[in-house]
């Protein structure tokens, strides 16, 4: 299966449907103008329109005008999504899912999240299920990987196994990763302004029948183009709507089939991804959401998630068959059937509202009727869940004291393992999250610690008893990654508190090492917009070339911090020859206070650049055959802080000496 075949073809077709989608607003309101005029013109009340110079005068200035109010729609309705993915998880009745849940079923979601969002490079989102409903599907929204939520159905964690749930949400990860998210919020709005037409329409038609024999005879001839123009307005929002719909499905249908493909890349296994497909297909249930909202957002959902069953350019989805045949050519036609909750599990409840509900919709409706009979119309015997198989141990060792581990870093559940089980419960508590924090920044050095176990105070008993696990060389910022959620429930004064304890322990040496940086600028990056509403850096920098005293300082340090034989100088070259740029020349090794300066300025910077930089920088510290922890922490930090999600390098040090030990 080529993936990047269909990722580069569903990005080009992407951008075509984004130039259709608003030739469509703009013919529309065209439409509604030209209709509008003419309306009033026939009902002889303006008399000042009586040629056609005038008329075409008119019809341009009530053409701009509301163009100009759908716009303005759009924007009100998209600075309403603005606020991030949990105002959409919340419109549709999410409950949000807390870092130390102890119901077994949020619990192995939470871990399948985050085992993702570090096998990914991303900020872990926040988890929302939705409880009242049955069908087995999932979406992801937000603006931005830093304020990104992912979204279950009880359904959904009750049928299907981790494996599954695992694909699913790698599934998910990828409209994260892709920018995917951005995008369906825009396209909310840009619907929901055609949408609006419907409404007003529908408003003016019923409101004149009810209040039509409230006008006398002299009002009469102009009061009664009222319904024929909300008519008109309802017959133009339905055209809107269809329009509107075409092309957010064919969009999103060559986006679900690149987030089908990225998921595999995440999993690296298909089966589990067609094994939830082909569970979909024989659940009673399906895939819908029930929730009155549902229409609104459809396009993110995992899949066809609407009780009207749309075919053809109208799908939302592709059809389950032809996503499952891309991941399993085998295939051989049949859904998963007689579906039983996973152990432990209970089946989510089905409220008489919901059935009903779908019985009224199944009425004389022959294709929802067949998708809700699909349990017995596509009944087959139960066959046994494929199994993942056991990958080769191909990742380098790890060091955790004296004896080394292995593991590999392109396999998400094999992170959370090697980290220790009471360090990792600690990072999904808010108050030990903070513990946690300070244990990572203990100096070895004894005096340095005594002073640090003073400014602790009540709190040093529990601190110390966290030293007693090891951290596993190239995860300490991986337990930074897992406890900013938890921080984040935190309130603003407590974060504070936090904050400020933080950087006196980090500081009781008078000077700040490496690790407590990365440290440091990976938290301050997630948290503080998050207590503070500190709006993120914008774009100042669209030209690399702009920032070439940033990419100086942090390719020099880099050079710096190399194990080669080679001299500097050559090695600075190499490093810098991928960007072309011959204004970059190596400087002496920079302080951390020039580094931060440089991180600043690069936050500023376009997308594209950042991504490129992090590819230079990449090759940059494999260019020797190893990556030592410090350079694994300095690209992971500059992965985090830049918003741009790359997998962890995996970590090779024959000299390792952190801090905290």
């Amino acid at each position: 299966m080529d993936f990047y075949q269909y990722q580069d073809q569903a990005k080009k077709i992407s951008a075509r449907l984004l130039f259709l989608f608003f030739a469509g607003l703009i013919s529309l309101s065209a439409a509604l103008t030209f209709a509008g005029l003419l309306l009033w013109k026939l009902t002889d009340q303006v008399v000042y329109i009586n040629t056609d110079s005038q008329f075409w005068h008119w019809y341009i200035v009530g053409n701009i005008a509301i163009f100009a109010a759908l716009v303005l729609i759009t924007l009100l309705k998209y600075s309403s999504l603005c606020k991030g993915g949990r105002v959409v998880a919340e419109a549709l009745g999410g409950r949000y899912v807390h870092v130390n849940t102890q119901d077994p079923g949020d619990t192995r979601l939470r871990n399948v999240v985050e085992e993702m969002a570090l096998a990914s490079g991303t900020p872990v989102p926040s988890v929302y299920v939705l409880d009242n409903e049955p069908g087995i599907n999932a979406f992801a929204a937000g603006m931005s990987v830093n304020d990104a939520v992912i979204v279950v159905t009880q359904g959904a964690i009750s049928y299907l196994s981790r494996d599954e749930l695992q694909a699913v949400v790698a599934h998910e990860f990828s409209h994260i990763l892709h920018g995917d998210i951005r995008l369906n919020q825009q396209l909310a709005a840009l619907i929901g302004s055609l949408m609006f037409l419907g409404e007003l329409g529908r408003w003016l038609s019923q409101g004149s029948g009810r209040h039509r024999h409230r006008i006398n005879t002299s009002q009469g001839k102009s009061s009664s183009a009222l319904p024929f123009f909300g008519l008109t307005l309802m017959l133009l929002g339905a055209a809107g709507t269809v329009w509107g719909r075409l092309m957010k499905s064919a969009l999103n249908r060559q986006r679900e089939f690149l987030a089908d493909a990225a998921a595999v890349q995440f999993t690296r296994y298909p089966a589990p991804l067609a094994s939830a497909l082909k569970k979909v297909g024989g659940h009673r249930y399906a895939s819908l959401i029930f929730h009155p909202q549902a229409e609104t957002f459809s396009h993110l959902f995992f899949s066809q998630g609407l009780t009207q069953n749309f075919r053809g350019w109208l799908a939302s989805h592709p059809p389950l068959q032809e996503r499952i045949r891309r991941l399993d050519p085998a295939w051989d036609g049949k859904y998963y059937a007689n579906l039983q909750p996973m152990a432990d599990e209970v089946p989510p409840p089905l409220p008489a509202s919901f059935v009903s509900a779908v019985q009224l919709k199944a009425t004389g409706n022959q294709d929802l009727a067949a998708m809700l009979l699909a349990q017995s119309a596509l009944a087959t015997t139960p066959v046994e869940m494929p199994k993942r198989p056991k990958p080769e141990q191909t990742g380098l060792p790890l060091t955790t004291g004296s004896e080394p581990v292995l593991y590999d870093t392109t396999a998400p559940g094999e992170w959370l393992p090697q980290l220790p089980e009471p360090l990792v419960r600690a990072a999904r508590s808010p108050f030990d999250a903070r513990l946690l924090l300070y244990r990572l920044v203990l100096a070895s050095d004894l005096t340095i610690r005594l002073k640090q176990r003073h400014l602790l105070g009540q709190e040093e008993s529990a601190v110390l008893a966290l030293t007693q696990y090891p951290v596993p060389c190239g995860l300490q910022l991986a337990l930074v990654e897992l406890a900013i959620p938890a921080l984040k429930e935190l309130t603003a004064e407590q974060y504070q508190q936090f904050h400020d304890m933080l950087w006196q322990l980090i500081q009781a040496d008078q000077q700040v090492s490496l690790p407590e940086w990365l440290l440091y600028r990976m938290l301050v990056h997630q948290l503080r917009p998050h207590f503070s509403a500190e709006a993120r850096q914008n774009i100042n920098y669209r030209e690399i070339n702009e920032l070439s005293s940033a990419i100086t300082v942090w390719l020099s340090y880099l050079t710096h911090l190399s194990t080669h034989d080679t001299p500097a100088e050559q090695i600075f070259a190499a490093y810098a020859a991928p960007l072309a740029m011959t204004e970059l020349s190596l400087q002496p090794m920079p302080s951390l206070d020039t580094l931060s300066a440089a991180l600043d300025q690069l936050q500023q910077s376009s997308p594209a650049i950042r991504f490129k930089l992090l590819q230079t920088i990449i090759d940059a510290i494999e260019q020797d055959g190893k990556i030592t922890e410090q350079e694994a922490g300095v690209f992971q930090m500059l992965a985090y802080c830049l918003d741009c999600p790359l997998p962890p390098p995996q970590v090779w040090s024959q000299n390792n000496s952190p801090k905290t030990g």
